[in-house]
This record gives structure tokens, sequence and C-alpha cells, in this order.
């Protein structure tokens, strides 16, 4: 499953009554996470969000997060991440003249992990939020995974890949400092992409995450690309009519372009066109070898030789 594309992280605004009423119909929990829940740190990264305009001060909101869990197993997309009392919230409630506890965000990750298992059970719950028209976009976080790269990612790469990736990096580039192996690319001018990121997946597997690892991943490099939605517009009208609008094809060309300028040689297309087709309908996902484990070869492989798909590439 490595040099694949796909959808990593999808983060929609909802009612926050209807999501619980859409749980509660599922037969699903909501609960407070633990310090230990396989999420923390995806909680953390957003709960952490800055107000940059800083219109609000910080005593009066503080973000409240409940959990729901999809299905058996301890990965992180297993998980659904419920955020309540966030700036982005209150300023979608200000222009829909609502209560600002009206709205919450959430949020589904780790849909892109070719060395996790990923529940079909848990992409079959996923579809059911990501086709609701009235749940509008926010960021959808695209992923694409290579072995080409064998050098270590750290600052002196940092002016190569500003060069490399320009128009984009002409804002410039940061690396964290301490030793981070990640190259951050945050402010764009681009109708959609708000970042780029191109980071080491196996030392953050292995030292950050604390996962076993074997050795012959140690090239594993990750590139992200983060796509940004305007909630109050119109024609947001939700995940399931991005997929298939043409908006969302040309951004997988400037996509390919910013993967070509990071110097990933290739990548192939076939679990994302899976992914898409199984959360735009279920059906995709009723064999029993796609029940076992929905990011398997054997899962892909099937897939690939189905004659019946809603929605393609080509």
């Amino acid at each position: 499953m490595f040099n694949q594309i796909g959808i990593d992280t999808i983060q929609l605004i909802a009612n926050y009554k209807t999501v619980i009423k859409l749980v509660e119909r599922m037969g699903l929990t909501i609960t407070t996470p633990s310090k230990n829940s396989p999420v923390s740190r995806v909680i953390t990264d957003i709960e952490n969000i800055k107000d940059h305009n800083q219109r609000y001060k910080v005593e009066n909101f503080k973000p409240l997060t409940q959990i729901v869990k999809l299905s058996k197993g301890q990965s992180i997309s297993n998980y659904m991440i419920i955020t309540q009392n966030i700036p982005i919230l209150f300023d979608h409630a200000t222009h829909h003249k609502k209560a600002k506890d009206t709205f919450c965000l959430i949020t589904f990750t780790g849909l892109h992990q070719p060395n996790t298992k990923i529940n079909s059970e848990a992409m079959k719950i996923i579809s059911t939020f990501t086709k609701r028209k009235t749940f509008k976009r926010v960021n959808i976080d695209i992923a694409i995974d290579t072995q080409d790269d064998n050098q270590p990612i750290k600052y002196s790469r940092k002016e190569p890949f500003k060069a490399d990736l320009m128009p984009y990096s002409k804002h410039g580039v940061i690396i964290p400092p301490n030793g981070a192996t990640s190259l951050y690319i945050n402010k764009i001018s681009h109708s959609s992409i708000s970042r780029i990121l191109y980071y080491d997946k196996y030392l953050k597997e292995k030292n950050y995450l604390k996962r076993a690892i074997g050795n012959d991943l140690k090239n594993w490099k990750r590139l992200e690309i983060t796509l940004t939605f305007d909630v109050t517009k119109r024609e947001n009208k939700g995940f399931k009519q991005y997929m298939e609008s043409l908006e969302f094809f040309n951004v997988l060309y400037d996509i390919d372009e910013v993967a070509k300028k990071a110097k990933i040689k290739s990548y192939n297309t076939d679990y994302l066109i899976m992914q898409i087709n199984s959360l735009l309908d279920k059906r995709f996902m009723n064999n029993q070898e796609s029940k076992k484990q929905f990011n398997s070869v054997e899962s892909l492989e099937r897939f690939k030789m189905s004659d019946f798909r809603r929605y393609t590439l080509f």
C-alpha cells in the first residue's frame, strides 16, 4: 500500500445537535477522551489552534472535545473527534446568526496509513457523515507516501526545498528547531491549498508515536497537502459534492505538480479512487475481504477488478 496517494484527514463543520442525533441513531457511544486515548495527540493539535486575528480572549472559550469509537481496534481511524468552542466555530455561528455553541468540528483522521489496519466498519460510518450536504468541509489532508528519498530531512534542505517548490514556497519554508525532521510551507497563494508538509514518516512512527516499524521502511517520507475551504461560501456543499466536482479534479493536478517539485518520482492513485468510491457508495465494502480490512492489498486488488464503480479520475 506504499507509493499511493490518499485522503488522510477530513474535517467538517456540522450542527452539533444533528451530529449527536446521528451518533445515537447508529447506536454509538459518545465519551470524553482520556489522556491515553489513541487520538490524544490529534485532539491537542485541534484544541491548540490559535485565533490569529485575536478577536477572542482566551478566557472566553475553552475547547470541549468528545470522541466516538466507530469500530474495534486502537487505530486513530476508528475514532470520530467532536470539538466545540473554538474560534472557527464562533465565526461560523456569527455568520449564520446562531448561538456560538450551535456548531461543532468533526474530525476523521488516519485514513491513509499503509502500515496500520483501517476497519471497513469505521469507513462505512464515516461515509454517512461525509455524504451530508449540510456538513461543510473545512480541511482535507491529501497524503502521498514515498520511499524514493533516501536522504535525511534536516536544516540544510530548507533552501533547496524552497527553490524546488516555487512558486508555492515564495513566502518561505519553516523547519522546526531541535532536530525536527519536517519541512513546512504554511503560507501559500492558492485558492484551496493552505499548507504543504514534507516529513520523515519513518522517524515519526518510530520515535514520536513509539510504534514498532521495520528497518526496511527507513526511507519512508510523506508529503501532506492540506486543502482549506471557506465554510461561509454558498458553494461549499460538503465533502461528497466536492469529491465529484471539477474543482477537486483540478486541484489534483496542482497536487501532482507539488509532488513532482518535491522530487517524488511516481505514485499510484488506486487507493484514492477506492477511498472516494467507498465514501460515496458503501456497497464497495460489502465483500468479505473488504470487511476484514479496508486498506489491505487484497481489498484494493478486488476493487481494481470490479466492473462497477461510481467515481474515476480517468
